[in-house]
C-alpha cells in the first residue's frame, strides 16, 4: 500500500439497549442503554490505543441518538479526541411500528417484513422508511464525512446502528440487500471499511 491513500473507519454497532426496551420495535426512537455498557467497549479502546500515532482517530462520529452518544462520548473522553453527531447516521424509521412491542405488531404486517430486503426500493415497516432511504442518507454520510472531507484524520471511528451500518456496507459494495447478512452487527461489535485510493475494502 506503498504510496496509496488509505482511511479506516470502524463502525461500532451500539451497546445492549436496557432490558425494558427488549422485544420493543423502538427503531430511531431514543432508548437508554443497558447497565455496564462501557465494559463491552474496552476492547475496541485498547485496540485504537495500539493503532500508531499516524493511525490513531482524532474524531468519534455518532448518531444524535443517545445509545450511540453516549458511548461515543465515553470513548472520545478515554482517547482525547472530539465527537461529531449526525442524524443520518441513524437507525430506520419503522413509522406505526415503533415502540410496539414485536409481537403486538399485526401478524399479516410483520408477514412482510421480508420485502425489507427483497423490496428495497419501494417497501416500508409500519409506513417509514424504505432500505433504500436508510442506504442513501447513511451513504450522504460517508461521501461529506470521509470521502470529501479534507479535514477527516485518517482513522475515523463511528456509533451507530444496525440498519445504518449494514446498508451502508452493502451500498458501497453495490450488493443486494439479500447479500448484507455478514454485515449485520451484534452490539458493541465493530466492523472496519478501508479507503485505498477510493477503493473499498471491507473487514468483519
Amino acid at each position: 500500500m506503498m504510496g496509496s491513500k488509505v482511511k479506516f473507519g470502524y463502525l461500532v454497532r451500539h451497546p445492549t439497549v436496557h432490558h425494558e426496551s427488549k422485544g420493543v420495535c423502538y427503531g430511531d426512537s431514543d432508548v437508554r442503554l443497558g447497565d455496564g455498557w462501557e465494559a463491552t467497549l474496552e476492547p475496541l479502546e485498547t485496540a485504537l490505543r495500539r493503532l500508531p500515532n499516524s493511525l490513531r482517530p482524532k474524531q468519534i462520529w455518532h448518531s444524535d441518538l443517545i445509545r450511540c452518544e453516549e458511548p461515543a462520548r465515553w470513548l472520545a473522553n478515554r482517547l482525547n479526541v472530539r465527537t461529531q453527531s449526525d442524524r443520518r447516521l441513524r437507525e430506520r424509521f419503522f413509522g406505526s411500528w415503533q415502540t410496539i412491542p414485536w409481537s403486538e405488531i399485526p401478524s399479516q404486517e410483520l408477514e412482510q417484513a421480508h420485502a425489507m430486503l427483497e423490496q428495497p426500493t419501494v417497501f416500508r415497516p409500519g409506513g417509514g422508511e424504505t432500505t433504500e432511504e436508510v442506504a442513501t442518507r447513511a451513504r450522504q454520510w460517508w461521501q461529506d464525512a470521509i470521502v470529501d472531507s479534507e479535514n477527516a484524520s485518517n482513522t475515523i471511528v463511528v456509533f451507530a446502528h444496525s440498519g445504518s451500518i449494514t446498508s451502508l456496507c452493502g451500498n458501497l459494495l453495490a450488493m443486494p440487500p439479500l447479500e448484507w447478512t455478514p454485515y449485520y452487527l451484534k452490539p458493541s461489535q465493530h466492523l472496519v471499511i478501508k479507503l485505498i485510493d477510493n477503493k473499498i475494502e471491507i473487514e468483519v
